[in-house]
């Protein structure tokens, strides 16, 4: 997902010609907002898929915000599973044969963006006083 600047794309080129790298940290400042949203909007059972949400190294101004977690896939989107199958982990069969998806990297995805304008204002102010 792509945000609008609104005109701070051009300030954030003229940072990036007086220092080299100030573009790959202004996005690296961008993931870690948005991984900080998205474990806030993670659900916990053990904490072990909130403390996991990481993003990739930033090349040419791009990073990957995701969750190596095995079944992180499965509470974003959702999960078919068998009726009637006992689970002993909960102690319980199951009664639904869709779980739906907590969505919530999407979810962070659409509040970050609508907040990214003052984030990215208070981002920039701080990269022109380093």
């Amino acid at each position: 997902m792509q945000f609008d600047m609104g005109g701070l794309d051009r300030k954030l080129a003229e940072l990036e010609k007086q220092e080299h790298g100030t573009a790959d940290k202004f996005v690296a400042m961008a993931a870690e907002e948005l991984i900080g949203e998205v474990k806030a909007n993670t659900p916990v059972d053990t904490g072990r898929l909130r403390e996991s949400w990481q993003r990739s190294k930033v090349v040419d101004g791009r990073t990957e915000v995701g969750n190596p977690t095995a079944y992180a896939d499965s509470v974003e989107y959702g999960h078919r599973q068998r009726v009637g199958r006992y689970v002993p982990a909960i102690g319980k069969r199951l009664k639904k044969a869709f779980v739906p998806g907590k969505k919530m990297l999407h979810r962070s995805m659409d509040t970050f963006g609508d907040a990214f304008q003052t984030f990215a204002e208070a981002a920039m102010e701080e990269l022109t006083q380093k």
